[in-house]
C-alpha cells in the first residue's frame, strides 16, 4: 500500500505510522522515534464488526492521514507501530481475543496489517505499549522493575523486569481488571463484580451514576468526569476517591508477589494526579502492611494527554532501539 516512488533512500525507522486500537476510537499517528508527532487522525472503533471491517477502515483512514502528510512534503512512513487492547500474543502475532471486539477471534493482526500496509509492523498490548512509552519518553529507568497500570478500555498491568516485558502464551497475562471484588466492606455495590466494574474508565462512570444519578448528563464520558474532578467538583472527587481506595486495597497480592520498584498509574487516570494516586497508594499501604521503604515508588505517567499517541509509537521505537543495539 505504501510504495514510495521516490528513489531517495531513507534510514529505516525515521518515520512511523502509529496505531492505537481502543474500544472507543482508533488513533492514527504520524511521528518519529524521538516522539515528535506531526499529524494525528482518529475514527470510531468498529467494535461490533468483524476483523475484516476493521482492516478496511484502517486502510481508508491511513490513506487520509497520508494525504495530509504528503501535502506537507513529509515522507511515507518506514514502519508501523501498534498498541492494541485485548489479548495479543507477540510470538505468534495473533490477537487471540478481545472483550472490546467480541467478533475478533485468533485474528492474524500483525501479518494482516503488514499485508495491507506493505511495511514492517511492531505490536504490543496497550499496557505494555504504555510502559514502553514511559521507558522511552518518560522518567522510568529500564534498570528498575516497574509495573504500569492501564485503565482504558479495561484495567491491565504491564511488568518490565531485567530489561524485558513479561508476557504469557496467548497474551492473556496482566488482566488485572478481572480480579473479583470480595471485600464485605464495599457498600451496596451490587452488580460490581470485578475491578473493571469499578476502576476502569467505564467502571468509574458506572460508579458515578450509581452514587449520584441526577448529577450527571446522560452522555457523561470519562473525559467529562476527569475534568469535573480536576475542577473541584465534590461529587466527582468523591467517586474518584472511592474507586481509588477500592482499587488500591485489591493490589496487595500483586505487590507482595512482585515487590516492584515502581508502580505507575497510566492513562487516563494519570490526568487525575494526586486525586487518584493518594487514595490508591494509601489504601495499598494499609492493605499490604508494608512500611514506606518496602513499598514501590508511586507515580502517575508524566506523559499526560500525549500518552495515547506516544503509546502508539512506542512498540516500533523500542524494537528499533533493540535492533540497533545488537
Amino acid at each position: 500500500m505504501f510504495k514510495d516512488s521516490s528513489k531517495t533512500s531513507r534510514t529505516t525507522g525515521n518515520y512511523i505510522l502509529g496505531i492505537n486500537i481502543d474500544s472507543d476510537e482508533v488513533l492514527l499517528v504520524y511521528g518519529s522515534p524521538s516522539g515528535t508527532v506531526s499529524e494525528t487522525l482518529s475514527f470510531a472503533a468498529p467494535k461490533n464488526e468483524i476483523f475484516q471491517t476493521f482492516l478496511s477502515e484502517i486502510s481508508t483512514h491511513v490513506d487520509r492521514l497520508l494525504m495530509i502528510t504528503k501535502a506537507q512534503w513529509l515522507p511515507l512512513p518506514d514502519v508501523v507501530s501498534v498498541s492494541t487492547c485485548g489479548n495479543y500474543d507477540v510470538k505468534t502475532g495473533l490477537l487471540t481475543s478481545s472483550a472490546d471486539f467480541p467478533l475478533w477471534k485468533n485474528e492474524a493482526l500483525r501479518s494482516q496489517l503488514q499485508l495491507r500496509l506493505n511495511l514492517p509492523v511492531h505490536i504490543e498490548r496497550k499496557a505494555d505499549a504504555g510502559l514502553l512509552a514511559e521507558l522511552l519518553f518518560g522518567a522510568v529507568s529500564s534498570q528498575e522493575q516497574s509495573i504500569y497500570l492501564s485503565f482504558q478500555p479495561r484495567i491491565r498491568a504491564a511488568l518490565f523486569s531485567d530489561g524485558k516485558l513479561y508476557s504469557s502464551a496467548g497474551g492473556v497475562s496482566g488482566a488485572l481488571g478481572h480480579m473479583q471484588l470480595r471485600n464485605p466492606d464495599f457498600k451496596d455495590l451490587s452488580g460490581f463484580d470485578d475491578l473493571n466494574d469499578i476502576a476502569s474508565g467505564s467502571g468509574l462512570l458506572k460508579l458515578a451514576k450509581l452514587r449520584h444519578p441526577n448529577h450527571w448528563e446522560d452522555q457523561l464520558t470519562i473525559a467529562d468526569l476527569i475534568e469535573a474532578a480536576n475542577s473541584g467538583d465534590p461529587y466527582a472527587l468523591e467517586i474518584v476517591d472511592e474507586a481509588a481506595q477500592i482499587f488500591g486495597s485489591q493490589l496487595q497480592s500483586l505487590i507482595h508477589l512482585l515487590r516492584p520498584t515502581n508502580l505507575i498509574v497510566g492513562y487516563p487516570f494519570n490526568l487525575l494526579g494526586d486525586a487518584w494516586l493518594k487514595p490508591m497508594s494509601d489504601a495499598l499501604a494499609n492493605s499490604t502492611g508494608l512500611g514506606k521503604n518496602q513499598l514501590p515508588q508511586f507515580s502517575h505517567s508524566a506523559l499526560a494527554k500525549r500518552q495515547p499517541e506516544l503509546e502508539a509509537l512506542a512498540p516500533a521505537v523500542y524494537a528499533l532501539r533493540l535492533s540497533s543495539s545488537h
